[in-house]
């Protein structure tokens, strides 16, 4: 049961981006280069809502927050990051929303990401013992570093909880609202 609600939210999911446009390489790069403005505020809206969701399951007490973990912040995790973000500015695109892209007939460079992405994370499984080895996943560590835990210093600022979640959320949802599509002239 668990794979075929998968399988209808990732569809349901893929239509969204294939419908929203935000599949396109073109508009990905766009957005890149900060000329339009229409998948910032898809992504913008999307983490409102998600923190907003997580908010009020969590308050109402229908969210099992085991579920849920925080991965280590380290210099691996930059370095990934940045290598990512590279790939991802010069295609348009990342592994997830090359296959939304299928769908825009763009078959080849989608089908090339994906397999590129996969490639990718082959690679990194197969060296992870050698980069272990290499200590980069201790060097630089921050351990589980959220936005709600930035400083031990000042944890009154920093540690805003459920609520200070669901207005965050709100006020994302609202900037991508009420933000423009594309860059004035």
């Amino acid at each position: 049961m668990d794979l075929f609600i998968g399988l209808v939210t990732g569809a349901f999911f893929g239509a969204a981006l294939y419908l929203s446009d935000a599949a396109s390489p073109v508009k990905m790069r766009q957005m890149l280069r900060l000329e339009d403005y229409t998948i910032f505020k898809i992504i913008l809206f999307a983490i409102g809502l998600s923190a907003v969701l997580l908010a009020v399951f969590n308050m109402v007490g229908i969210l099992n927050l085991s579920h849920l973990s925080v991965k280590t912040m380290h210099l691996g995790v930059i370095v990934g990051g940045l290598i990512f973000g590279v790939g991802f500015g010069m295609v348009g695109s990342c592994p997830g929303t090359s296959f939304a892209a299928i769908g825009t007939g763009v078959y080849k460079q989608a089908l090339m990401i994906a397999i590129g992405g996969i490639i990718g994370a082959l690679v990194f499984s197969l060296m992870y013992g050698g980069l272990v080895d290499t200590g980069i996943f201790k060097a630089m560590n921050f351990g589980k570093l959220t936005l709600f835990k930035i400083s031990d210093k000042y944890p009154s600022v920093t540690e805003i909880g459920y609520s200070g979640l669901l207005v965050m959320g709100v006020v994302f949802m609202a900037i991508a609202w009420f933000m423009p599509e594309k860059k004035k002239a």
